[in-house]
């Protein structure tokens, strides 16, 4: 992949989430102008700080050659994540995506974690499963919050660069190195809370509607910053991804916000029995 791919790559994984969506039964969501900047941000970052990882797939030499496909991984130390993987829906099943995680796999070599976030697309399962790492499925939450439900006297503070040690302190935990990643995504708008007293220690990045990704020492903490991304919500309307069995906190923070949580996707993982339990993925950085 290069930087002039970018517009392009964006196209495809509209169309291909879009697609997804709606085989699940769900409606898309367009995309407004600030996510827009923020996916065309990430897309160049990645081409510039993980571009053996960085690969699309296209329709063939020259000049009307256009792109059907891309994927991204992400290597950070001895942890592999597939950032994303997406074709285009007119060129699904005819093997690019196969192709493409083979290209992308190729900087997993000595990895001792690897993990890839799947949508509930059975291709994608396949494909995966197929790539020897263990389904874990998982759950999503969405709807509006019940604001009556949110706990008062929450601890933690508002965080940002400083705290970025922090991140890596409580990283080093859960087996990968994100503060670099927590940087990059402060720079570009998001938002951070850390709880750092008493016996837990941890943080959370997000938006408005979703968080970014969490990671903490014990479950308390996790509960405490979930609780905390969910009381800044401006919009009211709020979702969180990719929930395993071991994120069972995250799920009864969102029903007893009365999010509506309900089973999609699963998250594949080599190296570890089981997904880290104080901590909530994201679909870049996980």
């Amino acid at each position: 992949m290069a930087l002039e791919d970018v517009e392009a790559v964006a196209g495809v994984v509209v169309a291909a989430d879009d697609d997804a969506l709606r085989r699940a039964g769900r409606d898309p969501q367009p995309l407004t102008d600030e996510r827009r900047r923020n996916f065309l941000t990430g897309m160049a970052r990645f081409v510039e700080c993980d571009p053996d990882g960085a690969w699309v797939a296209v329709t063939g030499p020259g000049p009307g050659s256009r792109v059907v496909g891309m994927a991204e991984a992400i290597r950070r130390g001895s942890f592999w994540g597939l950032s994303m993987l997406f074709v285009d829906p007119q060129w699904q099943s005819a093997g690019v995506g196969r192709a493409l995680l083979e290209a992308a796999s190729a900087t997993s070599a000595g990895a001792h974690l690897r993990m890839i976030q799947s949508s509930g697309d059975p291709r994608a399962i396949r494909r995966y499963s197929g790539a020897g790492l263990a389904m874990h499925p998982a759950a999503d939450a969405s709807g509006p919050i019940d604001r009556s439900a949110l706990p008062a006297g929450l601890v933690g503070r508002p965080g940002d660069e400083s705290d970025l040690d922090l991140v890596a302190e409580v990283d080093w935990s859960l087996g990968r190195a994100r503060a670099q990643d927590v940087g990059f995504l402060l720079d570009t708008g998001r938002h951070m809370d850390v709880v750092d007293s008493g016996a837990g220690r941890g943080f959370i990045v997000y938006e408005d509607h979703h968080p970014n990704l969490l990671g903490a020492t014990d479950e308390a903490t996790a509960t405490v910053l979930l609780w905390r991304a969910l009381a800044a919500s401006a919009k009211g309307e709020y979702s969180v991804h990719a929930k395993t069995a071991a994120q069972d906190w995250a799920v009864k923070v969102a029903l007893a916000a009365r999010l509506k949580v309900s089973s999609y996707g699963a998250m594949f993982i080599d190296g570890l029995s089981h997904p880290p339990g104080p901590w909530l993925p994201s679909g870049w950085y996980f």
